[in-house]
């Protein structure tokens, strides 16, 4: 791994260690691999992982902690009770946990969408709310999204 050294590269391969050993569980983001990228000499290593674009706990629940009921708060403290238990009988501590960086996935397969960005231009909003369908063989093809750009919407 150019441009970095021993130290950064065990420290990388031991959290990829760790994140194998947890990779099962429903409340932990999964890690699917690592990639690399090669551009003007220099190889960039990416941590492919599962989508979670919810944003953090702490801003989840500054925006809707009066919305949510106690059984929603409750069911959030059990998943990640459950998350944290998984880690330790694993033996693995996680020594940093606090609400910024546990991750909040919308739970797109269960049809929950985000909403339209507003004044985004309706050719636009057709094209990325046909990925948002249900079904998957409903939805368009990266090579239908990329000529849609190119002829235009």
């Amino acid at each position: 791994m150019n441009g970095l050294d021993n130290i950064t590269v065990k420290e990388i391969v031991r959290e990829l260690k760790i994140q194998r050993e947890v990779n099962f569980h429903d409340n932990i983001i999964r890690c699917y691999g690592i990639t690399k990228l090669e551009s003007d000499n220099h190889n960039n290593y990416w941590l492919v992982m599962e989508y979670a674009d919810g944003g953090s706990l702490r801003c989840y629940l500054e925006k809707n902690f009066n919305k949510l009921t106690w059984d929603d708060k409750y069911n959030m403290a059990y998943q990640l009770s459950c998350a944290v238990s998984c880690l330790h009988n694993e033996g693995i501590v996680h020594r940093d946990l606090h609400s910024c960086n546990i991750l909040i996935p919308l739970d797109i397969s269960q049809g929950h969408r985000e909403t339209v960005v507003p004044d985004t231009p309706d050719e636009y909003v057709k094209i990325y709310t046909k990925c948002w369908d249900g079904e998957p063989d409903n939805r368009p093809t990266i090579y239908q999204i990329h000529k849609n750009f190119i002829v235009g919407y």
